[in-house]
């Protein structure tokens, strides 16, 4: 694109420098139509007519992938760590082992707390059978029966603790972190393990206040993730806070994924959100970079084809002629260099837009030939050429800035033979 930027910057040179000025007299007929100077600069252009579609309005806005079921395992005894049964990256099961503190302790003082349960049982038995033959106390017998339980509570808690030296996966998922390894002391609250459940991925946005009332339940959304370039995904709107964020004004916003997607994507992925906001179908489209803004007004350059300054009658051509010439052009793009164009601004009225296209409300027919490339440069009334940025790479292909100027000018010469031609006969008494 540079080269050919380059190409039509150095013919517009040589059309402005080299350029010789028209010839003009006062013994000129007086009804001949304006003529066109030698030097007037003629542009290359491409064109585009406006084709029909749909197109939506976004709003835009960047966040991660999060897990709404997410879990910090941390470990709730004090031990030095003896094994690590999962790392990160390892699908686990809700239950499944993920590391074992040492033991060795706990289970001394289970065994401990068994053996004196065992103790107060066969005492408390011993006083009820007293009781019941009456030569104890009704008191001695409820202190057996309490020194009993108080031995069965002391075991159920020495199996509690020593089940918390073993560090299992409260859910199912994936392991993302490990923060543990083999010797190391762990203690209590310590966090050990991070697990994710893919299925639970989801992504929260925060639209401003004033898009609420655009916002529903349902509504569609796409997205791309950095790390998946090229791909674009769906995701839809499944929870809108009820709440504005007083701090900054937005709102809070789930989008659900469906799970072919989520088994694509890893948490904390950047992505780049669109949501749909409003879609207008079968509406008339212009590429974006085609409208101009100016003043508070947007236009479009459109070529029209040039009346002819000499025809078989020595009068211009009619609006009929013209609108053939046209349609024979849109015909034939190949033959749209050897026709006469000139650029007519034309006011136009845009609906929504996204990042390649315009919606054109009114200023526009699907007939019309839109400035697509080159545009920047014109004003109303220029001169154009039609072609196509590959059709002047390749004539300028191996061409250094000589050559390329040499070549215009031996163009312009040609282009220019007919002209002055109709322009003597024009002269003749």
């Amino acid at each position: 694109m540079y080269s050919y930027l380059r190409i039509l910057g150095v013919a517009a040179a040589l059309w402005a420098v080299c350029g010789c000025g028209g010839t003009t007299g006062a013994n000129t007929d007086a009804k001949a139509a304006p003529e066109f100077t030698i030097d007037e600069i003629v542009i290359p252009v491409e064109v585009e007519s406006p084709s029909r579609g749909d197109i939506s309005a976004y709003f835009e806005t960047t966040t991660r992938v999060e897990a709404e079921k997410r879990v910090d395992v941390t470990s709730e005894a004090l031990g030095t760590c003896v094994a690590v049964f999962a790392d990160e990256g390892d699908t686990v099961k809700e239950g499944q082992v993920l590391a074992e503190l040492d033991k060795a302790e706990a289970e001394a003082s289970l065994r401990q707390a068994m053996v004196s349960e065992s103790e107060r049982k066969t005492a408390y038995e011993r006083a009820r059978q007293a009781f019941d033959a009456g030569i104890l106390a009704e008191q001695d017998r409820d202190a057996s029966q309490f020194a009993y339980e108080n031995a069965v509570a002391t075991r159920r808690i020495q199996e509690v603790r020593l089940a918390n030296l073993t560090i299992r996966a409260p859910l199912s998922g994936v392991v993302t972190h490990r923060h543990i390894q083999v010797g190391m002391l762990v203690s209590t609250g310590t966090p050990a393990f991070s697990v994710v459940d893919p299925s639970s991925y989801q992504l929260v946005i925060s639209p401003p206040e004033k898009n609420l009332m655009q916002l529903r339940e349902g509504q569609a959304a796409k997205f791309t993730v950095d790390a998946i370039a090229g791909e674009e995904f769906e995701a839809r709107i499944t929870r809108i806070n009820p709440s504005v964020d007083p701090t900054s004004g937005t709102v809070k916003v789930v989008l659900s994924l469906s799970r072919a997607t989520q088994a694509r994507l890893r948490e904390a992925a950047f992505v780049r959100v669109r949501l749909v906001m409003e879609t207008h179908e079968n509406v008339l489209l212009v590429p974006k970079d085609t409208v101009i803004e100016e003043n508070a007004r947007t236009y479009v350059f459109v070529a029209r084809p040039r009346a002819m300054e000499d025809s078989a009658d020595g009068g211009e051509s009619s609006a009929l002629e013209q609108e053939a010439d046209s349609d024979a052009a849109a015909a034939a793009p190949e033959a749209m260099e050897t026709e006469q164009w000139i650029a007519e601004r034309t006011e136009v009225e845009v609906g929504l837009e996204d990042s390649d296209a315009s919606e054109i409300v009114s200023g526009l027919n699907e007939s019309d030939l839109v400035v697509t490339l080159g545009q920047q440069t014109l004003k109303p009334g220029t001169r154009i050429s039609i072609t196509t940025a590959e059709r002047e790479l390749a004539r300028s292909a191996g061409l250094g800035a000589t050559e390329a100027l040499k070549a215009a000018e031996e163009a312009k010469k040609k282009k220019e033979a007919p002209q002055a031609s109709r322009q003597r006969r024009h002269r003749l008494p």
